[in-house]
């Protein structure tokens, strides 16, 4: 039942108050489909609606994945970790089916498209950009304390609304349950050198492919490219970026981010006490707001305008 009538002194009202739609229970014929929005090597993606009219992003496994165990699992892990998954700057998965033949995953839409996108029309300004990696280091330094890996971090699993950047695809995402969902992911622009020499991902692998996005998005191109997979592992592995016009601790953070080795490489915490000058060794909790008192976190929009 969708609501229920407001009952008063005189009786029921013409007016009735509607529950929120529960999308958990809905399925994919529940979505009617407008336009296919890509197509994958494991999924059709479609902008679909739901019964209340709400555009939707409807991910719907190629029939090759559902017959391959592998693939289903990895189709089960990404809606599962869409659905269970809490935090401003992460994709919100609203409803799914994780295998059979009417599996589904059903996330919001965002009609300005990915980072990659707006990418095409033009560089972002600093502002902007900082604001933006703000917010997925927020999002990554989320998963990590939950023991999630990425490990796909890239603009084209960056999607915007406005000044808000969401992260999403946990397609090939590495969790404690599932420490090894493919032997080999990400793109080659964005891995780290350790990945390409066979280690497993870390979140300092996740650190490495963020700090090449930062590097694209404040100096407008990719610190290392090539025309081969053989000159993309070479390039991350043994050449130093390119000089940049940045201030020096915008500099210093990004270059340590791309450092080679995992050890001694910066962490996301590193980077958000660079940008802001909050404690890197403030605990993820202390951030929660007491109940009843959440504070509006502050745009570096904001921040940056003060200065």
């Amino acid at each position: 039942m969708l609501g229920k009538a407001v009952v008063g002194n005189n009786g029921p009202s013409s007016t009735e108050v509607k529950a929120p739609m529960d999308y958990r229970r809905l399925t994919r014929q529940s979505f009617r489909l407008e336009m296919l929005l890509g197509l994958g090597r494991s999924a059709q993606v479609y902008l679909a609606h739901a019964p209340d009219g709400t555009k939707v992003a409807l991910k719907v496994p190629r029939r090759e994945v559902r017959e391959n165990r592998a693939l289903t699992e990895r189709f089960a892990q990404e809606v599962a970790l869409s659905l269970s998954l809490q935090h401003p700057n992460l994709v919100r998965g609203l409803a799914g089916r994780p295998e059979g033949e009417g599996a589904f995953l059903a996330l919001e839409y965002f009609e300005e498209g990915t980072l990659e996108d707006r990418l095409k029309q033009g560089p972002l300004s600093r502002e902007v950009a900082l604001e933006g990696l703000y917010q997925i280091a927020e999002a990554l330094i989320y998963l990590h304390d939950r023991g999630i890996v990425h490990q796909d971090v890239k603009p084209s699993n960056i999607f915007m609304a406005g000044n808000q950047f969401k992260l999403g695809d946990f397609g090939v995402a590495k969790t404690r349950e599932n420490p090894k969902p493919l032997e080999r992911a990400g793109s080659p622009f964005y891995m780290a050198p350790e990945l390409f020499l066979g280690e497993q991902a870390t979140p300092a692998s996740d650190a490495y492919s963020f700090g090449v996005l930062a590097y694209e998005l404040l100096v407008g191109k990719r610190p290392f490219v090539g025309e081969s997979l053989e000159d993309l592992s070479h390039a991350h592995l043994h050449r130093m970026p390119p000089a940049t016009n940045l201030p020096p601790h915008l500099d210093r953070i990004v270059r340590n981010l791309l450092a080679k080795d995992p050890v001694i490489r910066a962490n996301l915490k590193a980077f958000l006490q660079t940008v802001r000058g909050a404690p890197s060794s403030k605990p993820e909790s202390d951030k929660n707001p007491a109940p009843g008192k959440p504070p509006r976190r502050k745009s570096l929009l904001d921040f940056f305008r003060k200065r």
